[in-house]
């Protein structure tokens, strides 16, 4: 009977631990928006120049291929195909932002852009599956390590770039993110930290780090396309910077 209520209280308590891990685990829901120049106070990023960074690290044959893509007819998201989640929130035209949700099994993350590449969902507390079929977004697991909430993502296919500026990845590649929450001059700011390694591509691992505000509570409303005229122009006006930033680390 002894041996059976330590069981039993083995098992209540370790419910009461478990209760006791998700009750610390920080509540960050709502819409961010990245910070940039004056709006990072004193924080500081790795790799700022982050074109410069994933092409210094291309292996021959990847970087070859990057400078034979066509910008505009090899972007998929130009034709209504998913652009992966490298894209997404660092974005090099414009400051990434995304709407933060948390659900007791998983993070949803739902980047400015709502469509299949837009919503990432981390799930918690479940095995990788054995058997992973290679998808834009990848399969993302986190668990929490105090107040840091660290994503593993693999299961990648190559179709998307590591960058707006068209570098390619295999299906090898293995990002590593961990998110926590820093405060700088008052300022508070959610950052993230990321680790991309690809031995396929890549000659060795790069990291960087961006940081995001909270702005609001929900996403507000983005439409792309409703003056057509203004799309083509910011779109092109994006895709010549991306172009130029690659010529110029070639």
């Amino acid at each position: 009977m002894k041996i059976a209520w330590r069981g039993v209280l083995g098992i209540i308590g370790a419910f009461a631990f478990f209760g006791v891990a998700r009750a610390q685990a920080p509540d960050w829901t709502g819409y961010y928006t990245e910070a940039r120049g004056k709006n990072l106070a004193g924080l500081k990023q790795l790799s700022p120049n982050l074109s410069e960074v994933v092409t210094a690290h291309l292996q021959p044959w990847a970087r070859a291929k990057m400078e034979a893509t066509d910008g505009v007819a090899d972007d998929s998201g130009a034709v209504c195909q998913p652009t992966g989640v490298f894209r997404y929130p660092v974005n090099a035209a414009n400051p990434g932002s995304f709407l933060w949700l948390p659900a007791a099994d998983k993070i949803v993350i739902v980047s400015f852009q709502i469509n299949t590449a837009g919503v990432r969902r981390i799930y918690l507390n479940r095995e990788r599956p054995k058997s992973l079929l290679p998808t834009w977004n990848g399969d993302s697991i986190g668990h929490w390590e105090g107040d840091t909430l660290v994503a593993d993502t693999i299961g990648f296919n190559d179709k998307s770039w590591l960058h707006p500026a068209m570098q390619p990845h295999t299906e090898e590649t293995h990002l590593i993110e961990r998110f926590r929450q820093v405060s700088d001059s008052g300022n508070s700011f959610l950052e993230i930290a990321s680790t991309v390694e690809d031995r396929k591509a890549l000659t060795s691992a790069y990291a960087f780090t961006r940081y995001f505000r909270r702005t609001g509570e929900s996403m507000p409303e983005n439409i792309c396309n409703d003056d057509i005229e203004v799309w083509k122009q910011f779109k092109n006006k994006a895709l010549q910077r991306d172009m130029k930033n690659a010529r110029e680390v070639r």
